[in-house]
């Protein structure tokens, strides 16, 4: 059993249940909890999946198809002579437009898009996308990330390993506030990992300049993220005395919870054991001390090479002065590039293009504000989110500390109650401890006054607010009747 202080490779409070006794058995009879940890391993990824597209608008439907063959061809031979992999078609769509004047539909032209995907190592992503683009593609609709196969399978093996030692802090958490031995490992069920969610992109300018020059979108793909959960079964002996805390001895019960007393009425026998079953809550908030910020570059301009060689060279800027800041975890979470249209007097017209990078990074919260000031002056033009965490390390010790919180004021309630009921408190012989409940990420906390020391001029004032982390406990509790009324 892993010591409750020993938090290492457990990730995620998970969900707890215990199957519930239909009868009541021996005191020495070992009873059941039945813990499920969570595990989350990150892969670094090689390859770069890109879906761009050849978008064009002409009068006739001859016209559009030859010039979207002729710019498709352009752009495939550009990319098979960097070396493209997997490089297909995934669409072809050509469409009449219509203009509507006083309620008369009009043909004014057609429209054709070719779609392609391809890919690439990702060191060699961004110059294939500029490549693309200077060739005649106009339109960006996804790019992803993928991990090497044997670095998947290895990764699924590891998150096995650290959803079991996460089991093994919880249940460690609950046998000791609850004072109680842990026996055998009688069953073990293994969930299947997740499959990993395609990766946003991660720039580094500095790794990049190698390999690309001038404006080159430079791209390092961002890790895979795979989860796994494992469920122990672990047999413990209930102590039939000692695990309740006094009525008036209610420390560390951090609110108050419903319990349900099984009625007296239907027993006869005196030495016949009920069972009081009553949860607990426990609440514990976590400082934070880290600051995710999600900003953008958005360009408009009349062609898409134009729109596109902006957003990079912006991007380029950004990047290098989050870079020198020491941004972690610096990453785009998406690149867009796509037409704009005006529509007038029922009329649809081509007018230029648009493109939008969203950066997203990490730094230490006194350090945020400055660093969204300096992005904004290197280019930057659309703030989208900000929100704040602790560390891996102060959430999973919370959330450990919450299960214990919670048993303690299960404990403290049925004290309450057998005290005030003069009844005879029994042993534990069930426990469900469900999940604490994942901290929302905090909202923005401005004090210009405590932040004056930390930053200069009209820099941005930012303040962590602190993480709630919460979970509830049931014990089914026995006990045993008094023999005559309850007192008054």
């Amino acid at each position: 059993m892993a010591d409750t202080n020993n938090l290492t490779g457990a990730s995620e409070q998970a969900l707890v249940f215990i199957a519930p006794l239909t009868s009541i058995t021996n005191a020495n009879t070992a009873q059941v909890l039945e813990v499920t940890g969570q595990g989350e391993v990150t892969v670094p990824t090689t390859l770069t999946e890109v879906q761009l597209g050849i978008e064009v608008q002409g009068e006739t439907a001859t016209e559009v198809q030859e010039q979207v063959a002729e710019r498709s061809t352009a752009v495939v031979d550009v990319l098979q002579n960097l070396g493209a992999q997997e490089l297909q078609t995934t669409s072809i769509q050509l469409n009449p437009v219509f203009s509507f004047e006083n309620g008369t539909q009009t043909l004014t032209g057609f429209r054709g898009i070719n779609t392609l995907q391809f890919e690439l190592p990702t060191e060699r992503a961004g110059a294939a996308i500029d490549t693309a683009i200077q060739a005649g593609a106009n339109v960006i609709q996804n790019i992803s990330f993928t991990a090497s196969d044997e670095a998947l399978q290895q990764a699924r093996l590891q998150v096995l390993s650290e959803a079991v030692k996460d089991a093994q802090a919880q249940a460690g958490a609950v046998f000791n506030t609850l004072q109680l031995t842990p026996g055998e490992i009688i069953n073990i069920d293994i969930n299947s990992a997740n499959n990993p969610s395609p990766s946003p992109l991660l720039f580094n300018v500095a790794e990049d300049r190698a390999l690309t020059a001038g404006a080159t979108t430079p791209i390092i793909g961002s890790p895979e993220t795979i989860e796994a959960s494992v469920s122990l079964d672990i047999s413990y002996s209930p102590n039939s005395v000692g695990t309740l805390a006094s009525a008036t001895d209610i420390t560390g019960a951090s609110e108050q919870a419903l319990g349900f007393i099984a009625p007296l009425t239907s027993s006869t026998n005196p030495n016949t054991a009920q069972v009081l079953e009553v949860t607990g809550q426990g609440e514990v908030t976590v400082p934070t001390t880290l600051t995710e910020v999600q900003l953008g570059i958005e360009v408009q301009g009349e062609t898409a090479t134009e729109v596109q060689e902006q957003v990079a060279e912006r991007s380029t800027a950004v990047v290098d002065v989050l870079q020198n800041l020491g941004a972690q975890e610096l990453q785009t979470t998406s690149i867009q590039l796509n037409p704009v249209f005006s529509f007038e007097n029922g009329t649809q017209t081509l007018t230029g293009f648009r493109g939008i990078n969203t950066l997203q990074f990490e730094l230490p919260t006194e350090r945020a504000g400055a660093a969204i000031d300096t992005a904004i002056q290197a280019g930057a033009n659309v703030i989208q989110n900000i929100s704040f965490t602790a560390s891996d390390e102060a959430l999973q010790q919370a959330r450990l500390q919450v299960l214990s919180e919670a048993v303690k004021d299960a404990q403290a309630q049925a004290g309450a109650v057998f005290n005030t009921l003069q009844l005879t408190p029994g042993e534990i012989i069930n426990i469900d401890i469900n999940s604490a409940n994942n901290p929302s990420p905090s909202p923005l906390l401005f004090n210009v006054a405590e932040d004056r020391a930390l930053t200069a001029g009209a820099t941005t004032p930012i303040i962590g607010s602190p993480e709630t982390i919460e979970a509830s406990v049931s014990l089914d509790i026995l006990y045993f009747p008094a023999p005559v009324g309850l007192s008054t």
